[in-house]
């Protein structure tokens, strides 16, 4: 196993936000990206009462190598009250942002579309104002599913391009970078003023010049805003790290960002999907 270099060292800090977070999250029987799938920034995140939620339950039909979501468990219907609770976290939080992600459900009819919808909606009525980005899985690439998500009026939508096409048989084994990047394209083409957004992880083995090509078809996609970092091996299930990249890099990734024209961009070590706010 590699040993972390100086820059990904961090002090874990643990404090009464933290703590008030994890009691609301808990209380309300709500599950995170944050704690599901071992996230660096969660110490940090959670001290400032901020968090993504993960809907669709806690257990993944598909079997990324990079997440430490497993596939075992129950897949039962989605919980109609559960954006009800997200609704009360959001208020108890005081958040003016949200982000809502889910597993990838795709024993279901729509795959998960329609209860993005309903918590979007039902986010709306707490605040018109609310800043809300929903980070979508593929929906095999299903048109009709990506126009119910788009249909409800998210500020920012959200799907992860997660690695180069060269690696996706071994990291992203059930998904398909064009249906991927297709997904990005429609949902741009349906509201033009809404944002959309990717990230993308990196020390997979993945080369410099790889991730520029996918930078680049990501803008050609239509995609406003993109995330980079570094990938971090959540447990020993999961790919090993074949790289380090130095901060140095990322520099490189943001300059790559900026000349390329996308809106916003966030590329560090320590960046992930929902980083940008």
């Amino acid at each position: 196993m590699k040993r972390f270099p100086c820059w990904l060292r961090r002090s874990v800090k643990i404090d009464k936000g933290l703590r008030d977070t994890e009691s609301i999250l808990k209380g309300l029987h709500i599950n995170t990206v944050c704690q599901s799938a071992r996230c660096p920034n969660i110490y940090d995140c959670f001290s400032r009462r901020k968090c993504t939620f993960l809907i669709l339950g806690n257990c993944c039909t598909r079997s990324c190598r990079f997440c430490s979501i497993g596939g075992r468990g129950s897949l039962g219907p989605p919980d109609k009250r559960e954006p009800f609770r997200i609704k009360e976290a959001v208020k108890r939080l005081g958040l003016s942002r949200v982000v809502i992600t889910s597993v990838t459900r795709d024993d279901l009819g729509d795959a998960g579309a329609g209860h993005f919808a309903d918590c979007v909606r039902i986010l709306r009525g707490l605040d018109n104002d609310l800043d809300i980005e929903v980070l979508v899985p593929d929906f095999c690439g299903k048109r009709d599913l990506v126009e119910i998500v788009v249909s409800a009026g998210p500020d920012i939508f959200s799907h992860n391009i997660e690695t180069v096409p060269r690696l996706y048989g071994t990291v992203r084994p059930g998904a398909d970078y064009e249906r991927s990047l297709d997904v990005i394209r429609y949902a741009k083409g349906l509201r033009a003023g809404m944002f959309t957004k990717s990230g993308m992880m990196v020390g997979f083995g993945e080369t410099k010049d790889e991730v520029y090509s996918v930078m680049h078809d990501l803008r050609s996609a239509g995609c406003d805003i993109i995330t980079i970092g570094q990938y971090l091996r959540p447990d020993h299930g999961c790919l090993e790290v074949q790289e380090f990249l130095h901060p140095s890099a990322f520099e490189q990734f943001s300059r790559w960002a900026q000349e390329a024209g996308f809106k916003k961009y966030s590329c560090s070590p320590f960046t992930r999907s929902s980083f940008i706010e």
